[in-house]
């Protein structure tokens, strides 16, 4: 979806750890020669709507009409059904042969041998000359490329302009923390609508604020790369726009689903949401108004702390026996222009940087504004954080759950701190 989720993914991850023994028993990259003449099939699953799952078929008819003799199976389900299907289908030795990984999974699959390194054998195939070296560079892990960006995109604020032109501010122009604190008062002040979507359960404003801390989430080890003492910081910020009633309340935070029609935003419950820029016309077709994006409000210094990143990946099964084809098919969906141009601006920006300016000359609509907002970012957008270690989706879940406990009165602010710092050290230890 372009975004990664706050909620669906605990029995994924427990699926996950149920298979890990399965992979450590001789995975190998075990492809085969699909070039010999014969004609082959082979399978492709991603996460997403119905809208994307369109765009992405038309996109795979075309190379099946560019490559008759290979047949690409598809399918698609919702991010938190997907990663339970995968990890089932891996334990049976059955995984897809071309899949979607979202950087939270990538070490726990990459890791364990489930993707083929596409620094060799047939992935040599996967031009990333016209990628740029930054966002090429996070698909690869411990010294092994397990995966290609299929698309750009960065944090952001999406938010309804006419209600915070109401308050007297413009997130356009860039907020401070202070500033959109006070306009999101107003707003919530205005009407029965709150400010903004309350942030203290999602990890991925956490690792932006902590950015502009000078600090990161996780460490090149895969440690936790802040302390309790900041934690308490992000989580008294968002206490802050809680208590004021510039943000959700907490029955309202405890429901929040991670695709944009069932989100606070896109159920018109709130005027604002940290998400992904390339979500802004999902957005806005639930929301029903014209909204717009935003940089993130900045620290002291004037940093947003904002990335280029990738949106979600194209890897390859170590296990899969078309090999050869599997890689044909993901350098085509990176590199060919037509694609870009059917798929569109869905999971993001093109990662290839030729096919990218050709859309961007032509870009309209909301096309346009996320093309030029991004633009207006690439000079201040820093190097993207170290991939995510193993066990980085059950972290997510616990920061949601604990921070839960805050909003809801049950638990005080040091109190969930030093539960969380506990149980995240565990896990990642």
């Amino acid at each position: 979806m372009g975004r990664t989720t706050v909620r669906g993914t605990r029995r994924g991850v427990v699926a996950l750890a149920v298979v890990v023994p399965l992979l450590l028993t001789g995975v190998a990259a075990c492809g085969s020669d699909s070039g010999s003449g014969g004609d082959v099939t082979i399978n492709f699953v991603w996460w997403g709507s119905e809208g994307r799952a369109n765009l992405t078929k038309k996109a795979v008819e075309l190379f099946q009409q560019k490559n008759p003799r290979i047949k690409v199976q598809t399918s698609f389900s919702a991010y938190a059904a997907y990663w339970e299907k995968l990890a089932t289908q891996t334990a049976g030795g059955k995984p897809p042969d071309v899949l979607n990984v979202d950087s939270r999974y990538l070490a726990e699959y990459g890791g364990r041998n489930v993707l083929a390194d596409l620094n060799s054998g047939a992935g040599k195939a996967i031009s990333l000359a016209d990628v740029n070296p930054e966002l090429a560079a996070t698909g690869v892990y411990q010294g092994k490329r397990y995966a290609v960006p299929w698309a750009q995109n960065t944090p952001a604020m999406i938010y309804d302009p006419a209600a915070f032109t109401a308050a007297g501010a413009d997130p356009a122009k860039g907020l401070t923390w202070d500033q959109y604190a006070e306009a999101a008062q107003k707003v919530g002040a205005a009407g029965s609508v709150r400010g903004v979507t309350d942030f203290g359960i999602l990890d991925t404003t956490l690792e932006i604020w902590l950015r502009q801390q000078g600090k990161q989430f996780y460490t090149p080890e895969g440690k936790l790369g802040f302390t309790g003492d900041d934690l308490r910081r992000y989580w008294e910020l968002a206490s802050k726009f809680r208590d004021t009633k510039a943000a959700s309340a907490p029955d309202v935070t405890a429901s929040y689903n991670t695709s944009p029609e069932q989100s606070p935003l896109g159920k018109k419950l709130t005027s604002s949401e940290f998400a992904y820029d390339n979500l802004l016309p999902a957005y806005q077709k639930a929301n029903g108004k014209p909204l717009n994006v935003a940089p993130y409000p900045s620290g002291a210094n004037g940093d947003t702390g904002q990335y280029r990143r990738p949106s979600m990946f194209l890897a390859v099964s170590a296990r899969s026996q078309q090999q050869e084809a599997a890689a044909k098919l993901v350098d085509f969906l990176v590199n060919d222009p037509e694609v870009g141009k059917i798929v569109g601006t869905d999971r993001g920006l093109a990662p290839n940087l030729k096919i990218r300016a050709q859309l961007a000359a032509d870009a309209k609509g909301n096309d346009k504004t996320l093309y030029d907002y991004e633009a207006a970012l690439e000079p201040k957008l820093g190097a993207a954080p170290p991939v995510p270690p193993k066990g980085a989706g059950a972290i997510q879940k616990l920061l949601q759950r604990t921070y839960e406990e805050v909003a809801f009165g049950r638990m005080s602010i040091g109190d969930a701190v030093n539960r969380f710092m506990t149980e995240a050290q565990k896990g990642l230890s």
